[in-house]
């Protein structure tokens, strides 16, 4: 016998929990989440969830600057530990990209964030690891941190299932139910479910999730690659959260003393993988390069102890920004895919998001049209006037 829900959620990850959460907090009818693994198992539980609002256009920044105020408050909104730890955000250009980066801070304290230009010596008072060279520029987000990325995903699901909502591991969909023109359900490895409303937010596995309504998601499961480096001992205790765009790479600080490191060269778009079945240990030249260019930022850790890394999975759009959007030519289909990288950043907003489109019709927090599915056929990518890589 098929089990029945109002709202079905496909993908357990950062998304679909946010998106669980919000609704079953609206109270307008069942809520179950299917997946098909365990919860995190795909992108988020892997993520180094650095949040931070350094973004170049408004919308995203807004996105960002909406999500970081809900993440610094996560215990008291949703129980469980505290999340976020405050650390503050360096973003470093070339000379060469002065212009942009200053552009981008005009653009991000029109809408509040605090963010500004720094000297290398204002630098080394923040961060007494750091080296910035004569030709690099250097500004400062001090909201900036990171998330425990397993532990918002254990929170979210927690309450979630308080307000009512059903998560069900371990249940993959095999087909989508479609009667007409008008979502009635999917079929899993355990059967049917009957659902009102369905919203995808499977990550890497939305493009296949889009064959099964015939819509061709432009979604790629590509491998990421992250780094892990002890710092040495007696090394300045603090650790901010980098996006070097001089060197091509980001780093921050983990538990046990651990540098988190990867590229934002953007290179992740030649790897696409097989979500399912993709290398999940790190390139050793990857760990070697990274360890390289992080000595040069940070002169000490050329004495760093190496700790491996693993490999991971980015779901990249065209544009490297997200799909939100009901679906079209299928009533009742609504899609949270595509994040690129972004995902923690700008998952509370993301529920909030959805749960207005679904339950108010539109969405009302914030306009995400620049989002929408058609933008692709229409030849409408998200504009990012003043990029130095895929920071969005």
């Amino acid at each position: 016998m098929a089990r029945t829900c109002d709202m079905l959620i496909v993908g357990g990850g950062v998304m679909g929990l946010a998106i669980a959460q919000t609704l079953a907090k609206r109270a307008v009818g069942k809520v179950i989440v299917l997946e098909k693994s365990f919860i995190g198992a795909g992108s988020s539980g892997k993520s180094g969830a650095i949040i931070r609002q350094h973004y170049s256009n408004a919308l995203t920044a807004r996105m960002a600057q909406w999500s970081l105020g809900v993440y610094a408050r996560f215990d008291e909104l949703y129980g469980g530990p505290p999340v976020f730890t405050r650390t503050g955000m360096v973003v470093v250009v070339k000379e060469q990209d002065r212009a942009g980066l200053e552009a981008n801070l005009a653009l991000q304290n029109e809408l509040g964030i605090v963010t500004r230009l720094v000297s290398a010596p204002e630098l080394a008072d923040i961060d007494p690891n750091v080296h910035l060279a004569a030709d690099e520029v250097a500004a400062w987000e001090p909201d900036a941190g990171y998330v425990e990325a397993v532990q918002v995903l254990d929170t979210w699901a927690q309450s979630a299932r308080q307000l009512g909502a059903e998560i069900c591991e371990g249940v993959e969909v095999t087909g989508i139910v479609i009667e007409k023109d008008r979502v009635v359900g999917v079929d899993t490895n355990e059967g049917r479910y009957q659902c009102g409303k369905l919203i995808l937010a499977a990550g890497p596995w939305a493009a296949r999730l889009g064959k099964m309504l015939q819509l061709d998601l432009p979604v790629q499961p590509c491998r990421t690659q992250v780094a892990l480096y002890r710092k040495p001992p007696n090394y300045a205790r603090r650790v901010a959260v980098y996006g070097d765009f001089a060197l091509g790479i980001y780093f921050k600080p983990t538990h046990g003393d651990i540098v988190h490191a990867g590229s934002i060269g953007g290179e992740e778009i030649k790897d696409v993988v097989d979500p399912d079945s993709y290398n999940e240990a790190a390139d050793s030249a990857f760990l070697g390069r990274v360890r390289q260019l992080l000595s040069r930022r940070y002169p000490g850790m050329h004495r760093c102890y190496g700790r491996g890394g693993f490999g991971a999975l980015y779901a990249i759009t065209p544009d490297w920004h997200p799909i939100l959007d009901a679906l079209p030519g299928i009533e009742g289909v609504y899609a949270a895919v595509g994040f690129s990288g972004h995902g923690f950043k700008m998952a509370p907003i993301v529920g909030q998001l959805l749960a207005e489109m679904i339950v108010d019709g539109s969405a009302r927090t914030l306009d995400p049209g620049p989002l929408r599915f058609s933008r692709f056929a229409e030849q409408d990518p998200v504009k990012i006037p003043h990029n130095y890589s895929v920071m969005g």
